[in-house]
């Protein structure tokens, strides 16, 4: 048997090595005195009587006799199922009191995303975890890449609205297109833009390029969400306005409204 392998498991259960030395000496050979203990386990004899004075208060020993006074073992056992009862107590109480104090101290970060393996999978973290609503812009692309998980949410009776790029033969939620002219242009100067907001809780934004490095942002700052619904919002006015009034917005600010469009640039 491996002695000091023991006193090094024991020692990680809160005893120190001159305790650990002295409980395992004291098995092997019980009933005896402090001074005997001293000799038999290694404990200078200046550290005994404190080392067993430790020992009573954990329970680990019990006295016997007192004229000399000896000592005697506890069941290791019973120590053992005390520690394990309260360190689940102990770490039962963090989660729940640790979490409600980081919460009330948060501090929302921006998470920079790159490359398009990283950034889909967070978003294929972020769509099953929606309870109440999914805010979603997106290109065709990847709209119909993500439509399996974004089906899936539908199912469970959550609304869902998006604003399209592009043409899409999947029909999830509620869906408004963008159809203006040459905004495929930008797409060439810019990349396909993403936009998502889960249940006011998250916000991912990214960009795909055809060459380049796509780049996204996650979030859980209010700020950054209350721009990334109201960018969507936006977008679902002006598609729905220019499906109804196309031809009067064309005549009155050109093609894709570009008499406006100029005094923004986009690089």
């Amino acid at each position: 048997m491996d002695q000091e392998r023991i006193i090094e498991k024991m020692m990680d259960f809160g005893l120190n090595k001159y305790e650990a030395k002295a409980y395992v000496a004291l098995i092997k050979n019980p009933e005896v005195t402090a001074y005997e203990l001293s000799k038999d386990s290694g404990v200078p004899q200046a550290k005994i009587y404190e080392t067993m004075s430790k020992l009573l208060s954990k329970n680990l020993v019990n006295i016997i006799g007192d004229s000399p006074t000896k000592y005697i073992p506890v069941d290791f056992d019973a120590f053992l199922d005390t520690y394990k009862e309260n360190v689940e107590y102990s770490v039962d109480y963090l989660k729940k009191n640790i979490k409600n104090l980081s919460q009330s101290q948060k501090v929302s970060y921006l998470w920079h995303l790159e490359g398009r393996d990283n950034i889909f999978q967070k978003i294929k973290n972020m769509i099953p975890k929606t309870n109440s609503f999914l805010y979603l812009e997106a290109w065709a692309e990847e709209f119909d890449f993500f439509a399996d998980e974004l089906k899936e949410v539908e199912s469970k009776g959550i609304e869902i609205v998006s604003v399209i790029y592009g043409d899409t033969k999947n029909d999830i939620g509620i869906m408004h297109f963008h159809e203006m002219e040459g905004i495929e242009k930008q797409v060439e100067e810019v990349g396909r833009w993403f936009t998502l907001v889960v249940d006011g809780a998250e916000s991912l934004f990214a960009v795909f390029v055809e060459k380049g490095i796509d780049q996204g942002i996650w979030t859980e700052n209010k700020a950054f969400m209350l721009m990334a619904e109201s960018f969507i919002s936006h977008d679902i006015f002006i598609a729905e306005i220019y499906k109804m009034h196309k031809l009067e917005l064309d005549k009155e600010f050109g093609p894709n409204m570009q008499h406006i469009r100029k005094y923004v640039k986009t690089k």
